[in-house]
């Protein structure tokens, strides 16, 4: 569908709801999307999505002699169209299915029994990574193998693949606490902050030992753990603005846009000795993301005793780039550091350019931006697109560099250890 809006800024992985398709003056579809991918165009964009309740086309079915027939008839001939299911892809589907179900049965067991040692109803935890190390990397074996295949899928087929995928799969993860809210998106959006702190926190959850070692598998992938490190060296960059800080003998002033859960934050403020010489404006579209880091934040700098300034800003991208900064007001060089971890990988190349340029604008000269991407050689894209319905857009080094603004200087690019997370550093001049 196309979007005429200028200023309307859709992410990929965003929850649309409310969507209607009509065939003629018939409602068809009425339900939530997933937006999947998006190209702009100048004053539009061309997004797509994949529809993800039940369809309505029976509703409105006149029960005439034949009309059910008909509408039988035309079902079948337009699922044999669209079910092209590659036959590699069929096969690998069902086995990891068939795995999945005999481990699940398996591991039930364990629950079951009384032999067992387990601490507060569960499986105690040197028992339960004994257990499940060899169940995950077999497991691991056919998300890779699920990658590979799906790559070979042409672009008109992936959707019926993905439906394939799905509803072989579903019954045995969602009920895994990563699996079901990346699918589900609580929040009508990919990589809410609850999503970030099931990263990196105990990926043993779950109401039984099987979903336990599900979830764990899934935060174990590669770009979970390309996560873990973003948050390191988002860490290892305040503490060098502290540094700076220090150096400089006066307070540094940092803004953070989408700032989620602030993990990095409140890793700073626990590690640094002075984490006073910074002081913050965490800036979210999510109020409910804002009370809970408000929350999680003052509770850590009462801890510490320490004076660290921290202030919460409710406030969209699309309403950053609606406003523009007069050089002479009080919001135009305020900080001396703007970094912006997350939302690149949703936004378009021209939405990204045009928030990298209202950073520049709002960082003193002399001070740094940073923003990061997912890189483009994700070896989990698939895995996320067909089971979770997680899409991002990736960038790599080349693409990623143009994005960072005119005006600025020092620009380094560089990966974390696993080249799954890309960095963009620059200094404003």
């Amino acid at each position: 569908m196309e979007v005429y809006n200028p200023y309307s800024i859709v992410q990929v992985s965003e929850v649309l709801s409310g969507l209607t398709v009509r065939f003629s003056t018939k409602i068809a579809y009425l339900g939530k999307a997933v937006v999947i991918s998006l190209v702009n165009t100048g004053l539009t964009a061309i997004v797509s999505v994949t529809l993800i309740d039940e369809w309505r086309e029976l509703n409105d079915v006149v029960v005439v002699p034949g009309a059910v027939g008909a509408e039988a008839l035309a079902f079948v001939q337009d699922w044999t169209k669209r079910f092209q299911i590659r036959r590699d892809y069929q096969i690998l589907v069902n086995e990891m299915r068939a795995y999945l179900s005999d481990v699940s049965r398996w591991i039930e067991q364990v629950d079951l029994s009384e032999s067992l040692p387990k601490m507060d109803g569960r499986l105690r935890t040197d028992v339960f990574n004994e257990l499940v190390v060899p169940l995950m990397q077999k497991m691991e074996f056919y998300l890779d193998a699920l990658n590979s295949e799906a790559y070979l899928i042409d672009d008109e087929f992936a959707s019926a693949h993905r439906s394939f995928a799905q509803a072989a799969l579903h019954p045995l993860l969602l009920r895994a606490p990563f699996v079901f809210r990346t699918y589900t998106k609580p929040l009508g959006y990919a990589g809410d902050y609850q999503m970030v702190n099931q990263i990196l926190d105990d990926p043993r959850q779950g109401p039984s030992t099987y979903f336990q070692m599900v979830n764990a598998a899934c935060l174990q992938n590669i770009l979970a753990v390309a996560h873990r490190n973003r948050i390191d060296i988002l860490v290892d960059f305040l503490k060098r603005m502290a540094d700076a800080a220090q150096i400089a003998g006066k307070t540094l002033r940092i803004m953070n846009v989408g700032c989620g859960p602030a993990i990095e934050i409140q890793r700073f403020l626990q590690s640094y000795p002075h984490p006073e010489v910074l002081s913050f404006e965490l800036v979210d579209f999510s109020e409910e993301t804002l009370a809970w880091t408000r929350e999680k934040l003052s509770s850590i700098v009462a801890q510490i005793g320490k004076p660290v300034v921290i202030n919460y800003v409710h406030d969209s991208v699309h309403k950053l780039l609606k406003r523009r900064i007069d050089p002479a007001s009080e919001s135009a060089r305020e900080f001396d550091a703007v970094y912006c971890a997350g939302l690149f990988d949703y936004l378009s190349d021209k939405v990204c350019s045009r928030l990298t340029a209202h950073f520049a604008a709002r960082t003193c000269h002399g001070g740094k931006i940073l923003v990061t991407n997912v890189h483009s050689n994700n070896s989990t894209k698939f895995f996320m697109e067909h089971l979770l319905e997680w899409y991002l857009i990736y960038r790599d080094e080349a693409s990623f560099y143009p994005l960072l603004p005119a005006q600025s200087t020092a620009r380094k690019i560089y990966v974390d250890a696993t080249g799954m997370n890309i960095f963009a550093e620059a200094i404003i001049t």
